[in-house]
């Protein structure tokens, strides 16, 4: 964890530090957080870590157990089943929005991304290519020019990315992801809605399965 700037809120800090290494799988799922360690750790007094995790509990990314502390909340199926039937539904309407309309311009901007994920895998850097994905489906969805569905996608990208960490992440999967990506790219780049929509709910329903068999086989191990 990094050490606080002074100049701003301490407890928005605090907040975006812990949430940021929970999205990313640097603290993971039944971890207790205690209040001095986290405040060591960071160079802050407990008051904004104790401030952080109430607003992290609100927003259910950790539960309080009684007589023990704050933990990491685990993933469980019906986490992963919400979330992916909304992403199905809200990126599949996005890419029939889209697609028709593309410019050459937001074609190569797309290419920019893929390249720039393709690089980060070849160099094992995961947290850069968890990035660039987010960003290359965070770009499609600004394409819409819906305020209301770039805002959904934004907040839904929070919960996409702390799952999709532990699927893209998984032994071949990157591999996957990438090929998945580059058969969507190349039907946007021909403005074929059909074989976008199908690309897309392709990659969708594959990370969707990897990560249930992956709640599923976490479940048995416990």
């Amino acid at each position: 964890m990094r050490k606080i700037n002074k100049f701003v809120s301490y407890t928005d800090q605090v907040y975006k530090e812990l949430k940021s290494n929970i999205l990313l799988g640097k603290i993971s799922t039944g971890t207790f957080l205690q209040e001095r360690t986290i405040a060591e750790k960071l160079g802050v007094s407990r008051t904004p870590v104790r401030e952080a995790l109430k607003r992290l509990e609100v927003e259910g990314w950790v539960e309080t157990i009684p007589w023990k502390g704050v933990i990491v909340k685990e993933i469980e199926e019906q986490d992963v089943i919400e979330v992916f039937q909304c992403r199905l539904a809200n990126e599949i309407f996005m890419i029939k929005l889209i697609t028709p309309n593309l410019t050459d311009e937001q074609i190569k901007d797309l290419q920019d991304i893929f390249l720039k994920m393709k690089v980060a895998q070849q160099e094992g850097k995961g947290d850069e290519l968890i990035d660039e994905d987010r960003e290359f489906h965070m770009y499609l969805a600004k394409l819409t020019n819906n305020s209301r569905l770039i805002q959904f996608l934004d907040n839904l990208s929070d919960q996409i990315l702390r799952l999709g960490v532990k699927a893209i992440t998984k032994e071949f999967r990157s591999d996957e992801a990438l090929s998945e990506h580059e058969k969507l790219l190349e039907a946007l780049e021909r403005r074929s809605v059909e074989a976008a929509v199908q690309a897309m709910e392709e990659h969708i329903n594959q990370t969707h399965e990897v990560l249930m068999r992956m709640v599923k086989d976490h479940k048995k191990e416990k």
